[in-house]
């Protein structure tokens, strides 16, 4: 069975709804859920959030999946890339290809909105349904970041 579904971009109001589909893709990862609702006020909605999130709603409301990036700009090359960080799909609503669907819009959406032609997505390495789908729309591995050692520091806002 296919779900009915629209891809739209996220609002304040789905909190409630986005709140679990974020717990499923922290239970997914074994990741901890973090995201306050005043976080994802600040960079997810409006037009000008610094996060692109669209989410794949069903004609009951019911949303069902999302996807989120942001744009990031490699100077020194004169690129403008789009990151995408998460894509989500409520276990529910799985093999109906409405990943697919969000994941196209987000490139669309990308490329107007950023002017994005280049997109980069991540896996994690034992995901290999994850990096088999991102080659089938398109996606190809990046051998050169097998020699990159990405770091983090956090500061105090």
């Amino acid at each position: 069975m296919t779900t009915a579904i629209k891809i739209r971009p996220v609002r304040s109001g789905d909190w409630a709804q986005f709140e679990n589909l974020i717990a499923g893709i922290c239970r997914y990862h074994g990741d901890t859920h973090g995201l306050t609702r005043v976080q994802f006020d600040k960079m997810a909605v409006g037009m000008n959030a610094p996060v692109t999130t669209l989410v794949a709603e069903t004609t009951d409301g019911t949303l069902a999946g999302f996807v989120a990036g942001f744009a990031v700009f490699h100077f020194h090359q004169g690129e403008r890339c789009f990151e995408i960080q998460n894509l989500y799909v409520a276990e529910n609503f799985r093999r109906q290809r409405i990943g697919e669907v969000l994941m196209l819009n987000i490139i669309d959406t990308a490329k107007h909105k950023h002017g994005a032609a280049k997109f980069k997505i991540g896996a994690l390495n034992w995901n290999e349904t994850a990096v088999q789908f991102y080659k089938q729309l398109g996606f190809n591995e990046n051998t050169h970041s097998k020699d990159t050692i990405r770091l983090t520091k956090e500061v105090a806002l």
